[in-house]
């Protein structure tokens, strides 16, 4: 079982996200993944999560939105990445 659950939702988050996967990835966790869920951005936070998903794939564990769920009043992750987390702590990380 995976102990650390990571948890970001980003929304057009790519100026600071490759500084926030990078930050992430250089800890010393030992066990953990990050699930991390993008709110149909209209920049290239996708791209960049794409980038970061082929690199790393046995960690990111990415949810791409093709409609924002913030305006349909469907917020954070206690909707979209807590039910798909899987380990005994859960980290939460802004992602913009």
């Amino acid at each position: 079982m995976i102990r650390i659950a990571i948890l970001m939702s980003t929304y057009n988050g790519s100026r600071f996200l490759r500084e926030q996967f990078d930050s992430i990835i250089s800890q010393s966790y030992v066990d953990w993944d990050l699930y991390v869920r993008d709110d149909a951005s209209t920049d290239n936070t996708i791209e960049i999560i794409k980038e970061y998903e082929a690199k790393y794939p046995d960690i990111i564990k990415p949810l791409y939105e093709e409609e924002n769920q913030w305006v349909k009043g469907r917020r954070g992750s206690a909707v979209f990445n807590f039910p798909r987390a899987k380990g005994k702590y859960i980290a939460m990380c802004e992602g913009d």
